[in-house]
């Protein structure tokens, strides 16, 4: 059978294979955008209306905001294809009406194709686990107070990466191999911007949180038929955790008001209703427990008292109990399940997965392999065993492993370099759902006066290009973070885009971040990451040479080179926040500048001033501050909107302003604050894509790392040994 590829640009489209590849390497997309594009392609020049898009996506179901889930895909597809929606070179918008394919296509036959696959994906398109692309996950659902973990931020002061995706276990007893089993994953959501889920016990439903332009909501969706439905409006507030209760018949969900410490914990019928406010001061995402009479979470206090604590209470919110409390860095984002016989919890403390009985208060330790870290975990139903979904020791890939609770070796499920922030199970133990992280980025320039037209310097962005670090040489190079070939590594490029060389060997276990050049271009200071989430600050010379070491913090990140040269100003976990903190470029003891929680500093041109984000520990929201170069108090503070991402900081060229993250509707956009008398205004004006980090050149050139994050919901089935 004869197939067609449809070339355009430097991509080529193969319609037999649904495959699309870029000079003949394959770009990895989800099944549902190469449907759209092929679409797209095979009507090329013609209109094709959002309803037509809606039934290539979803068929003839309800599954997802049409209009959210549709400008989702396009602007995945475009970020893909390195398009910009201003001046088009492969989608043009029609205003009103859906989009057109607008570049020239060649039509050229293949023998001995595939046969064509059908236009529409049904509502769980099934795929193989090894087919899944390379993501970095981001945990959406980190608490007020720093925890142990903090690797370079994304979303807020208090969001963190749940890990750089860029090699595979290479360490320790985890990698055991899994049992042999044709292991399936289906896609249950195509919106990507869930931020936590629940699957049914009996596994028909699906329930989740999801952002729509800055407003929040809870819906419930059948897996069978697509049918969505909203139970809850959640307004601005964030969302800890959902939870179904184990006959199915009502949704708990967390949810918190961003200036406050703690949140409550609500409750909505299966069918909706009026939610009902059964608890208080709930700090994570609550725990059902098997019978349907409990509930079990985390009251972290961290930022108040130091603490985080272990209760337990009736569902109609009496009888509330405290377990057990722990001082700093606590439980790890305040996860914890019920076991599988109802009679203890576990929860995930530093390294080891913890037990304590809930009828005296026993604790113990799990026997087996320490964790770098646990993002989350659920019993399997029937067995004595857990479903984890964490990092081992040595390794910066998050996935999910079965460990049972008599130690042993963990064994690991999932192999796909895909990374998971949620994992839950259905009552029958056989269905596990986990939200799925994907991240993007490349690096774009904005020219001064041009602030609707960005520029990319690679035609597609499946390196991470910048997206954990870009800065500026003298020269007007660009020098920054990238993953290529599951492996971290400082680049160096011309603004042009040529002339892209490495400057370090992408070392096992070992990645980099935050890359900083000096105003003399001599030296680079950077964040090197090892083993257990350690990082520190080394210096490198402009070639990549001469690595020495300047720090020795358990997490030292985030470093600004002052303009002299001779100082390097960064962010240090001092106990359970961040500090900032300066050490001599040459090396020697370094020196604590903030008492407050403080973090992503930029130094002012004329070397006098920090900028920073800080976090009070009074659950107020983060603040931009200047303190003096030499430590102290803030000599200025400025509120931050609701939808700043504190990821990246940066001075204006002319030093009379601070740029940030802004993002509205999905969409990320410069804004600066100025220093003197006048409101805080956008320098960017893009109409797609998020930012991710930038910075000013000397001439006002901007370097942006930018593309697309999505998160979605998926199941795994057929994950179980024959034999337990």
């Amino acid at each position: 059978m004869k197939a067609s590829v449809f070339q355009f640009g430097p991509f080529e489209l193969d319609r037999g294979r649904l495959e699309l590849r870029r000079r003949g390497v394959r770009i990895r997309l989800p099944v549902s955008r190469l449907r759209l594009l092929l679409l797209l392609v095979t009507r090329r020049g013609e209109l094709v209306t959002r309803d037509e898009i809606a039934a290539c996506l979803w068929k003839d179901t309800q599954s997802v905001d049409i209009v959210g889930g549709i400008n989702t895909a396009v602007n995945h597809l475009r970020s893909q294809l390195g398009d910009d929606p201003t001046s088009p070179k492969y989608i043009e918008t029609v205003i009103g009406a859906g989009y057109r394919f607008v570049a020239n296509i060649e039509e050229v036959a293949t023998p001995d194709a595939a046969p064509p696959q059908p236009s529409a994906p049904p509502p769980a398109q099934e795929v193989e686990l090894t087919s899944l692309p390379v993501a970095i996950s981001i945990s959406d659902s980190r608490p007020p107070a720093r925890r142990r973990r903090r690797v370079p931020l994304v979303a807020s002061a208090v969001v963190v990466l749940a890990g750089l995706s860029f090699y595979l276990f290479e360490v320790s007893a985890f990698h055991r191999p899994a049992a042999q089993t044709d292991v399936r994953l289906a896609r249950v959501t195509d919106s990507g911007d869930i931020e936590c889920a629940d699957i049914s016990p009996d596994g028909n439903y699906l329930t989740f949180m999801r952002a729509d332009g800055g407003s929040r909501g809870v819906f419930l969706k059948q897996l069978s038929t697509g049918h969505l439905v909203q139970l809850a409006s959640l307004g601005t507030n964030e969302c800890l955790g959902l939870a179904f209760s184990p006959d199915g018949n009502f949704v708990y969900f967390a949810q918190k008001d961003r200036e406050q410490p703690g949140g409550e914990l609500d409750k909505v019928p299966f069918l909706g209703g009026k939610p009902t406010v059964l608890l208080a001061e709930i700090s994570g995402p609550p725990a059902v427990s098997p019978d349907g009479r409990r509930v079990a979470f985390v009251r972290s206090t961290l930022a108040t008292h130091g603490q985080d604590a272990v209760v337990v209470a009736s569902l109609d919110g009496s009888g509330e109990r405290v377990l057990a409390s722990y001082a700093a860095p606590g439980i790890h984002l305040n996860r914890i399940t019920w076991s599988a016989d109802g009679k203890s919890l576990i929860y995930p403390l530093q390294l080891n997965l913890m037990s304590i009985s809930v009828d005296d208060g026993k604790t113990r330790a799990i026997p087996g392999e320490k964790w770098a870290e646990v993002f989350d975990l659920r019993s399997l139903p029937g067995t004595s065993h857990l479903i984890v979904l964490g990092r081992p020791p040595g390794s910066t890939v998050t996935q999910i492993f079965e460990v049972s609770l008599a130690g042993g070796v963990p064994r690991q499920i999932t192999h796909d370099l895909a990374n998971y922030a949620e994992v839950r199970v259905t009552a029958d133990g056989q269905t596990l759902m986990a939200l799925e992280d994907l991240v993007l980025s490349s690096i774009q320039i904005v020219e001064p006066g041009h602030g609707t037209e960005k520029h990319p310097l690679r035609e597609e962005n499946q390196n991470r290009d910048g997206y954990i670090g870009v800065s500026w040489t003298p020269e007007g190079k660009i020098v920054y973070s990238s993953e290529s070939d599951r492996r971290w590594d400082v680049m160096e490029v011309d603004g042009d885009g040529s002339e892209s060389h490495s400057l370090t060997d992408g070392e096992s276990h070992s990645p980099y971040s935050d890359p900083d050049v000096s105003a003399r271009g001599d030296f680079i200071a950077v964040a090197k990451w090892t083993a257990n989430d350690v990082a520190n600050i080394w210096r490198m010379d402009k070639n990549g040479e001469s690595m020495k070491r300047l720090t020795s913090g358990k997490q030292d990140d985030h470093p600004a080179v002052n303009p002299d040269g001779k100082w390097v100003v960064y962010s240090s976990v001092q106990g359970d926040q961040s500090v900032l903190m300066k050490v001599p470029s040459e090396g020697g003891p370094a020196t604590r500048l903030t008492e407050f929680n403080a973090d992503i500093p930029s130094i002012s041109p004329d070397g006098k001033w920090i900028a920073c984000f800080r976090s009070p520990q009074s659950g107020q929201p983060p603040r931009l501050v200047i303190i003096p170069f030499e430590g102290g108090p803030p000599v200025k503070t400025f509120p931050l909107p609701a939808s700043a991402h504190l990821s990246s900081l940066g001075w204006t060229p002319d030093g009379g302003a601070v740029g940030f993250i802004n993002e509205v509707n999905g969409v990320g956009n410069i804004w600066q604050q100025p220093l003197g008398a006048g409101p805080q205004e956008a320098v960017t004006h893009f109409t797609s894509g998020k930012i991710f980090k930038f910075r000013w050149s000397r001439n006002g050139r901007l370097a942006l790392s930018g593309g697309e994050k999505t998160v979605d919901a998926i199941l795994i089935r057929n994950f179980r040994e024959s034999v337990h």
